[in-house]
């Protein structure tokens, strides 16, 4: 069976499912506007003009929609709504999936009367649509036609590799938080900084760990600067998802203070190493960590809040271990990656019949 993905390549979750079905010997393909190699897969890289933004899509889609009928897929997936997710409608090919990832479903069909069209045209010409959690799949079904199945399919973690590995308190007196995250506004990581402050200001004697690149980095830099804690930051800079693991080792409590966050994987891959989460109740968030039991969920942009909660577990290290114990029992009980490709696979071959 030949599988296609419109998809960028470079992308850990890309990665993630093209790796799994190639594999598992499908004939696996990418169509891609950013470049990459990918193991067992063939990826079919379009210069997309990155000058351009988000009008590349449609500059260049008759040259994807070619590329795509010249390979002749047995399955078209889509990963992303507003930009894959459109090409693959304009592709006309059967089976067609759309997943839909995040700020995609969130947050685009209003930013203008183009997006919200491009919205409903590409989950109208799908067969099928996919969400990471029970939330983004209620926001997708207020744009879907009437009857368009939208099935949950999380991106789970790979137990195996994120194994249990919290400090849990191992060193009272220097306490670890940690972020692992793109460095971008939605992610709300300047909240973090401030909150952090506060806490040093009085007297908890917290570091802060945040892994992760992107177009706020200069600014958090200098955020960190001015809150006076700058020797208490440490940027690592981009974090290959293979070292993830290691970074979470170094941490006693992982926060996610997003004000948009589609799904939340990285809360899950952190819990899965029994490390408690302090994050906002935005969006998916809630569908991955429970609040009071595997972390503490605490409104968008209140600073005072965000900062309370980790006060709250840097004091108690008790708490962070019984936290952390129960964020493992979670992921493994319903987010096992091996248990979500096949969940996928089952979906592929359903379509297929």
């Amino acid at each position: 069976m030949r599988l296609v993905y419109l998809a960028d390549a470079p992308y850990v979750h890309t990665r993630r499912w093209v790796e799994h079905f190639a594999r598992a010997g499908w004939e696996t393909h990418v169509v891609s506007f950013r470049p990459a190699e990918l193991p067992g897969a063939t990826v079919h890289y379009v210069d997309g003009l990155e000058r351009l933004g988000k009008a590349r899509y449609l500059v260049h889609a008759r040259r994807v929609r070619r590329l795509v009928r010249d390979l002749k897929p047995d399955l078209l997936h889509a990963l992303h709504l507003t930009s894959y997710g459109f090409l693959a409608g304009l592709c006309d090919v059967r089976p067609t999936i759309v997943s839909v990832w995040g700020t995609d479903i969130l947050e685009a069909p209003g930013w203008s009367p183009f997006h919200y069209f491009v919205t409903r045209y590409a989950l109208a010409r799908a067969d099928h649509v996919t969400a990471t959690g029970l939330r983004l799949a209620n926001a997708t079904l207020r744009y879907t036609p009437r009857g368009k199945p939208v099935t949950v399919v999380p991106y789970g973690v790979e137990l195996a590799r994120f194994q249990p590995a919290a400090r849990n308190g191992a060193h009272p007196n220097d306490v670890v938080v940690g972020a692992v995250a793109r460095l971008s506004p939605e992610k709300g990581l300047d909240d973090l900084l401030r909150a952090v402050a506060r806490l040093v200001g009085q007297g908890l004697p917290l570091r802060l760990i945040l892994a992760g690149d992107g177009p706020q980095r200069g600014r958090l830099r200098r955020l960190a600067d001015r809150l006076g804690i700058a020797g208490r930051v440490d940027f690592r800079g981009e974090a290959p998802h293979e070292r993830v693991p290691a970074v979470l080792r170094e941490l006693d409590i992982f926060a996610m203070p997003s004000r948009a966050e589609g799904f939340g994987v990285a809360a899950l891959e952190a819990q899965a190493m029994e490390l408690p989460v302090v994050a906002t109740r935005v969006h998916g968030i809630p569908d991955v960590v429970e609040d009071g039991v595997s972390g503490l969920l605490v409104p968008p942009r209140d600073t005072g809040a965000l900062a309370e909660a980790i006060a709250r577990l840097a004091l108690d290290a008790e708490l962070r271990a019984t936290m952390g114990r129960a964020g493992r029992a979670l992921v493994e009980a319903r987010y096992r990656w091996e248990e979500n490709t096949t969940q996928m696979e089952r979906l592929y071959r359903s379509l297929l019949a």
